[in-house]
């Protein structure tokens, strides 16, 4: 019997110590874990917590200000659940479901500039350019407008601004009469609007003469003469004579007919139109005489060469001296055989407006101007008559590559040079040669005809058609080299890429990854020209340990995908270290410990229970050398890695023998 009680006794005992026993590690435990709040996971006590927008606390490192402002998305996810039934689960799909909506979106930045073909403005004039915008544009970002001169050279023309409209300021040294270009950039992203044409007005200039082009004339007592003002710049011009004479106009030359009593002089004092006041140049001089005999000569037959059969066109002549009552002037042309023959109305002016019958074939003949009291004759012209423009669009047809381009053949008959205007835009002008090569850049299988064509005697007729087949490869998307073969979860990677072939205007490009059960899930992916930036969301990798997963690019329509690669996605403050050692040193001396680290992504930085501190380091194992004064057991107090925080396991005792 007393070896019952006996064996009872320590059967209890043993009891004891094993309960003590179990307790212990768990104390010991707590006493090590490090104090940090990145440890503990997020709780969401109240609704209240959760739909306020300035908390972060819900969102996985914060969505990314560029691609949404996620913190409202989340915001109102969650507010659809009731305080009683939100429970700490279902606040976490309605987040990882919210900042997925979020950052699945893909956005195309544009600035769209309102059309400005209509205005014609002065230089030095202010302007207001609407345009909108697609896409969120950062808080930081301003819109400036450029203005690109014909030569391509762009400056800035306004103050950076924040909205539109803006108003820009046309600089008052550009040369009007030309058409320039608005473009709009932003600064935060970096994207340019179309560019949109805007025609400058030009400041006046004023040339007064004789109708002849001469700066002097003689004419009899009585009679009348015509003087020219010819302008530049922009209709209307006002200009005022040395006569005291204000004319307003839009006729260009403007003729204009005086009748002097004796010899006088005329210019131009004043010369203006809307952009301002221009300079004038001549000073024409009206001789009076009584000189009676009549002379009759043909003026500017340079600008007689070539006429078209049909089209009015004008014949200057001058008559000076003394005409017979009732004197008449016509115009006259030889045909082939040197007959003269009558072609215009009896007139009284030195200018003669007629045409060409159509009668006379293209080739070359004379023209002269005559009189009927006294009958006299001009000095003749040579001109050529020249028929109207024929285009012909040749049949040709051409197989290019994608954004290849070709030339089509179009033969021009008539007076040149010609121009042409083809069905897809495509418009070439003071074409000399024919057949002429016209270059061709369609996007897809295109048939071709002219919209319009003409040369010296306007719009002529035209005809013909041309196939283009253009060749387009399978889209295709290939995924670069990964810049990174190791990420953090919920850190972002860019993966750089290129695309072959075409794409929908509705197509949207998604980084995908394997999760735990190796089924691809959509990542958040910004997209820009040559990389996509995807955030690798916490819910990804599970787990303490670094997991290999598969990466791959898709896109909608068409569907395709690029291959698949492999990449190590390691989870957030899941890094450890280890301390190890035992050393026996004598006072004075110095010994080393090592640590030895585990998950997490380097370098790791920590801080022994001495106060011992590394900032970075990306050796593993890590030998540290210590000198303590007296007996010193060495733990690891913080961790921190590149994927967060750790925590520290072991120790290294080193013993002063004193």
């Amino acid at each position: 019997m007393s070896k019952f009680f006996i064996i009872a006794f320590f059967g209890l005992l043993l009891s004891i110590t094993s309960v003590n026993a179990q307790k212990s590690p768990s104390k010991a435990k707590t006493v090590s874990k490090p104090k940090s709040s990145a440890a503990k996971p997020a709780t969401i006590n109240k609704p209240a917590v959760v739909t306020k927008p300035k908390s972060d606390s819900l969102l996985p490192n914060k969505a990314a200000k560029e691609i949404i402002k996620a913190k409202e998305v989340v915001a109102d996810t969650l507010q659809e659940v009731s305080g009683d039934t939100l429970t700490e689960k279902a606040a976490e799909e309605q987040v990882v479901k919210a900042a997925k909506a979020a950052g699945d979106t893909v956005y195309a930045y544009k600035i769209i500039a309102d059309d400005l073909s209509y205005m014609q403005v002065c230089p030095g004039t202010t302007i207001t350019l609407p345009f909108t915008t697609e896409g969120p544009f950062d808080e930081d970002n301003n819109f400036i407008v450029h203005i690109i001169d014909p030569a391509g050279k762009s400056i800035p023309i306004s103050l950076p601004s924040k909205k539109g409209p803006i108003r820009a300021v046309i600089p008052s040294y550009k040369i009007g009469g030309e058409v320039y270009r608005l473009q709009i950039l932003s600064t935060i992203p970096v994207v340019k609007s179309q560019e949109v044409p805007i025609r400058l007005l030009q400041t006046p200039t004023a040339r007064i003469e004789v109708a002849d082009g001469t700066q002097a004339v003689r004419i009899m007592p009585g009679k009348e003469a015509q003087l020219r003002i010819n302008l530049q710049g922009s209709a209307p011009w006002t200009f005022r004579l040395s006569d005291s004479t204000t004319v307003q106009t839009m006729s260009n030359p403007y003729y204009m007919t005086v009748k002097p009593s004796h010899v006088k002089a005329y210019r131009i004092i004043g010369v203006s139109n809307a952009c301002g006041s221009g300079v004038s140049t001549g000073e024409p001089i009206i001789n009076v005489d009584d000189n009676p005999e009549p002379k009759l000569e043909l003026k500017e037959v340079d600008k007689l060469v070539r006429v078209c059969t049909g089209i009015p066109f004008q014949v200057p002549f001058s008559a000076t001296g003394r005409f017979k009552a009732g004197n008449k002037f016509v115009v006259q042309i030889a045909d082939h055989s040197g007959n003269y023959k009558t072609i215009s109305s009896p007139d009284t002016t030195g200018y003669i407006a007629t045409q060409i019958p159509s009668t006379y074939k293209p080739g070359d003949y004379r023209l002269r101007v005559t009189s009927s009291a006294p009958y006299l004759v001009s000095q003749f012209a040579n001109i050529t008559i020249v028929a109207p423009t024929v285009a012909t669009l040749q049949r040709d047809s051409l197989h290019l590559p994608e954004n290849g381009s070709g030339d089509l053949s179009v033969r021009f008959d008539g007076g040149g040079p010609w121009f042409v205007l083809l069905s897809d835009g495509t418009y070439e002008n003071n074409i000399m040669d024919s057949p002429h090569k016209i270059t061709v850049k369609p996007y897809y299988d295109t048939n071709f005809q002219i919209t319009s064509a003409g040369g010296l005697c306007g719009v002529g007729k035209f005809s013909g058609r041309a196939v283009v087949s253009v060749t387009t490869p399978p889209a295709s998307i290939t995924m670069e080299k990964l810049p990174q073969s190791t990420v953090c979860a919920g850190s972002s990677i860019e993966i750089p890429y290129k695309t072959a072939g075409r794409y929908s205007a509705t197509n949207r490009f998604v980084v995908q990854i394997t999760d735990k059960n190796g089924r691809f899930v959509d990542l958040p992916t910004t997209v820009s020209a040559t990389t996509f930036t995807a955030k690798v969301t916490s819910a990804v990798s599970p787990g303490d340990t670094i997991r290999a997963q598969k990466i791959r690019i898709i896109s909608s329509s068409p569907a395709v995908s690029s291959k698949v690669e492999e990449i190590k996605v390691i989870p957030n403050n899941k890094a450890i270290g280890e301390v190890t050692g035992k050393a026996f040193i004598a006072a004075g001396r110095s010994t080393r410990i090592q640590l030895k680290f585990k998950n997490g992504l380097p370098p790791w930085s920590f801080t022994l229970s001495d106060g011992t501190a590394v900032n970075g380091t990306f050796l593993n194992p890590y030998l540290i050398t210590v000198s303590p004064a007296a007996t010193t057991e060495y733990t690891i107090s913080s961790l921190k890695s590149g994927c967060g925080t750790g925590i520290g396991t072991g120790s290294a005792i080193v013993t002063v023998d004193k």
